[in-house]
């Protein structure tokens, strides 16, 4: 029997299959994967128990507790403990989808110039969508997070890895109401703080960005898709064209320290 919270598992039996010519973990874990990315298996929804498991895929108890512990460390189940536990489907969450996301291309080496061509073909799409939807719960978020960012500055401290500078474009890109585009901004502009955060741009460079989320705040307020539009095209070439410059006066420093 499953708890209140929890929804029968109740039908599954035959949902699954004997592993064949696979890894029989593996096979395990993409049989139920499969099921809830195809949505008969829902969040909630208890799985068969482990004897029934078992059965189904006709293994021995220790290779389904490594598939089931692999799934719970994708998110994908949680395994209750005690009278009545085991796996349960789960609904992974933005912050555990975004972990996997990062780590996947923290090992595809993305460069500085992959991050810029991602935020000129996205952002200024994003500030125009926003201006084209207008909501006061957007605008509020907006407007929010440039006040922390002008009293940060006020504070005497750069922007740069601040909280609130990232969360500014990750705001817009949430309130497209497109789950892709807030995952791809949140990813893009995470790892654009930390490379700031290594190129050190002075407080010119954060007076600039402030500026800059002022111009895109006041278009998008006028609801004018254009204007916003344009207005973050050039708040992206502006910093990007600013980094690199920074980049290329390091490097000339470091050679002509090695010469």
């Amino acid at each position: 029997m499953s708890d209140n919270n929890e929804k029968s598992s109740s039908g599954n039996l035959g949902l699954f299959k004997p592993p064949k010519n696979e890894k029989i973990p593996t096979a395990i874990i993409r049989q139920i994967r499969t099921a809830i990315m195809q949505g008969k298996l829902v969040p909630g929804q208890a799985l068969p128990n482990e004897k029934e498991l078992i059965k189904e895929f006709n293994v021995s108890k220790h290779t389904l507790r490594e598939a089931l512990r692999t799934l719970e460390w994708l998110g994908l189940i949680t395994i209750k403990l005690g009278a009545g536990g085991g796996p349960v489907v789960r609904e992974i969450d933005f912050d555990n989808a975004r972990e996997y996301f990062t780590s996947f291309l923290h090992f595809q080496r993305v460069s500085r110039a992959d991050l810029y061509e991602m935020r000129k073909l996205t952002e200024p799409y994003i500030a125009r969508r926003v201006a084209e939807t207008l909501t006061e719960e957007t605008l509020s978020s907006l407007e929010k997070i440039h006040e922390n960012c002008r009293l940060i500055l006020e504070s005497g401290q750069s922007l740069v890895g601040a909280e609130a500078e990232i969360l500014f474009h990750v705001c817009l890109a949430k309130h497209t109401n497109n789950s892709i585009l807030w995952m791809l901004m949140d990813f893009v502009n995470n790892i654009l703080a930390d490379l700031k955060t290594e190129i050190k741009p002075g407080m010119d460079f954060s007076y600039n960005v402030l500026a800059a989320h002022q111009r895109i705040i006041d278009a998008i307020k006028a609801r004018d898709p254009d204007a916003a539009e344009q207005a973050m095209k050039d708040h992206i070439y502006e910093v990007a064209s600013e980094l690199d410059t920074l980049v290329e006066n390091r490097q000339k420093k470091l050679a002509a320290s090695k010469a």
